[in-house]
């Protein structure tokens, strides 16, 4: 796809400058990613948890791909509870819709959806603090390799269902 080339190209570009072997861009990988920083942010207003103390880990390859969301906080934020009690079907249910339609728009639009690169090292497209970044302790991947654009499409003509769930948001 013509995404995963550009954040293909920014990786390269990278790699060469610190002189390493680039890494392949998994365009699963940035989509179940943008999701996890989706479902961070719900989960942190529902639960009542900063989204500072909630950590993603990503399982990905051909065969699967998976998200946990935990939290490792054993101060006062880990006292309040309802991490776990969001796990519940009806909940997350509910916490994946509500994050989705909310974050399918960003503020910073149209100029973040139609980033062609942001971040560090130019390694996001559609990715900025009004959406789909997360607190640096949150994200395994340091906000990088996100494009919330996966997720819902762009505004452009021709593109508005290419994202994973623009066809679920049109009926909603």
């Amino acid at each position: 796809s013509p995404r995963q080339r550009k954040l293909q190209d920014a990786a390269n570009k990278q790699a060469k400058q610190f002189k390493r072997d680039a890494l392949p861009v998994d365009i699963s990988k940035v989509a179940l990613h943008t999701l996890a920083h989706v479902l961070i942010d719900q989960l942190s207003l529902d639960a009542g948890y900063p989204a500072s103390s909630l950590r993603e880990r990503l399982f990905v390859d051909e065969d699967m791909a998976g998200i946990l969301i935990y939290t490792a906080s054993s101060d006062s934020a880990g006292s309040l509870g309802g991490v776990a009690s969001q796990a519940d079907p009806t909940k997350f249910a509910a916490a994946i819709e509500e994050g989705l339609t909310r974050l399918s728009w960003c503020s910073s639009d149209p100029v973040c959806i139609e980033s062609p690169a942001s971040g560090t090292d130019a390694l996001n497209m559609a990715a900025c603090h009004a959406c789909v970044l997360a607190p640096e302790t949150s994200c395994e991947l340091n906000n990088t390799l996100l494009d919330r654009a996966l997720l819902f499409g762009t505004h452009e003509p021709g593109e508005e269902d290419a994202g994973l769930f623009s066809g679920y948001l049109a009926q909603a």
